[in-house]
């Protein structure tokens, strides 16, 4: 079953019930929304729940010259149909490309398209396609919409307003039991994977269903946000997304659309009868005791709020590390990038000084992976950032922009004073790095923002020399110097 998103739809984080003794137990049935594997194993130990970030992404060959949406234009793209295809469609509006540019076929749900060149783009699952394709031997590249801006979450259940009002314990009760379930699946990965594949999915390998679940477990974030979490800003702007793209009707209004936890009535104080033949004394009494558990009371409150204001500070902090940083270098992602490089551009038109822009990829990366393993792999990129960060002003920006590929931005910085920055960059990474134990080196092409140039010009221009870099025999800086 494929999940339909409008603005009528309550969308809930709920799951399994556990109703209290005192009341009958309630059954529930849950519709999973594609076929077992992995990406629902919290369903088969206590049922559901959300993904951070959406799986959902372009794969691309890799010698397809394909690296960001812009290269898509006049390609052969499969697609999903809607509403499954949003964030790559909101991907591609972000990107000022309109869809008359692009050849949209339905998808044929089959790999082989893509290895053999029936289509150039397929819309596919991170967790998923790409396990084939590492089985063949086929390099590939993935497009990924969190990092042109377009965030969506995905996996969400939903359940019908009418059960959230008139039954709240039971969907409170199926909601906790959910994130029990994926807690517990995250957290014993092997035998949740036995069980997937001895029960449900037996025509999936063990090492597919592996591979599924550790890139599933770095989409729902468990170590950096709390499972099940929504952000009502976010939500608008997926929203948003779905009405631009014709999706959805607007205006977006979002009042009764999100869940919101069930809390157990307190209990009535019992009221007190006074008794004419009480003395006034024991009135006092009582009276002074009943001020004395409110303070408590207010005290416990006053803490409690302290430290929910607390835990908001701190969930505020992650997020904003979550959204702006690459989680496994800790330098800018895309993202933050490309709103710094836009203001910074401005900036330097205002007041009138140079700013350059460094294309970084490290030579090889491939063979790293294939020969010591995607965890050395991992390491040599942060080695690299490192490195490459040691270097750096203070007011230099460095991005990894995917892959092995980085970038840095140089306000205040000519083309001949980036072009000496590149070489001793260069030169700082030429060195055998412990975690692979060979020798690592980079290729650089730089570029300095022409009096017409926007952000994507001096990208592709940065790019261009890069490639010539690469072409020359690597380890090596090329300049762009314009037209």
């Amino acid at each position: 079953m494929r999940l339909r998103l409008t603005h009528r739809f309550l969308l809930l984080l709920i799951a399994c019930l556990a109703a209290p003794a005192s009341q009958a137990m309630t059954d529930f049935t849950l519709q999973l929304r594609w076929t077992h594997q992995f990406q629902f194993a919290g369903y088969y130990v206590a049922l559901a729940a959300i993904m951070q970030t959406s799986p959902i992404v372009w794969i691309v060959r890799a010698d397809s010259g394909i690296h960001t949406p812009l290269d898509l234009a006049g390609k052969r793209l499969m697609l999903m149909p809607p509403p499954e295809s949003a964030e790559l469609l909101a991907m591609l509006r972000r990107e000022g490309m309109d869809t008359d540019q692009l050849e949209l076929v339905p998808t044929s749900f089959d790999l082989d398209d893509l290895i053999t060149g029936v289509a150039d783009a397929y819309d596919g699952y991170e967790t998923n396609e790409p396990h084939f394709l590492e089985q063949q031997g086929i390099d590939y590249r993935l497009l990924r919409p969190r990092e042109y801006g377009v965030n969506f979450y995905n996996d969400v259940l939903i359940t019908r307003e009418d059960l959230a009002e008139n039954q709240p314990r039971e969907v409170e009760a199926f909601r906790d039991a959910s994130l029990k379930g994926w807690d517990y699946a995250l957290n014993h990965i092997d035998e949740t994977v036995d069980l997937i594949h001895r029960k449900y999915a037996p025509h999936k390998s063990r090492e597919h269903l592996r591979f599924e679940a550790e890139r599933i477990r770095e989409l729902v974030m468990p170590d950096l946000v709390e499972l099940g979490q929504m952000n009502p800003a976010r939500w608008e702007s997926i929203a948003q997304s779905y009405v631009d793209l014709g999706m959805a009707e607007g205006p977006v209004d979002l009042r009764g659309f999100l869940y919101e936890e069930y809390t157990e009535p307190g209990r009535t104080w019992p009221y007190m009868m006074a008794l004419g033949s009480v003395a006034a004394m024991l009135l006092i009494s009582l009276v002074t005791m009943r001020i004395a558990r409110l303070n408590r009371k207010l005290v416990r409150e006053a803490a409690r709020r302290q430290r929910v204001e607390q835990e908001l500070l701190e969930n505020q902090e992650k997020l904003y590390k979550l959204a702006n940083t690459d989680q496994l270098t800790g330098v800018w992602n895309r993202l933050k990038l490309d709103q710094i490089a836009r203001e910074e551009i401005e900036r330097a038109r205002r007041y009138q000084y140079p700013i350059s822009l460094i294309f970084m990829d490290v030579d090889n990366f491939k063979a790293i992976n294939d020969v010591h393993g995607h965890g050395v792999g991992d390491q040599v990129l942060i080695d690299v950032a490192n490195l490459v960060g040691r270097q750096l002003r203070e007011a230099d920006w460095l991005c990894r922009w995917g892959g092995e590929e980085f970038l840095v931005l140089l306000p205040h910085a000519g083309l001949q004073a980036a072009a000496e920055l590149a070489e001793r960059l260069r030169t700082a990474v030429d060195a055998v790095i412990p975690s692979s134990g060979e020798r690592v080196t980079v290729s650089i092409g730089v570029a300095e923002l022409g009096e017409n140039d926007a952000l994507s010009d001096l990208i592709v221009r940065a790019d261009g020399a890069l490639y010539r870099a690469k072409a020359g025999g690597r380890d090596q800086v090329a300049l762009d110097f314009g037209n």
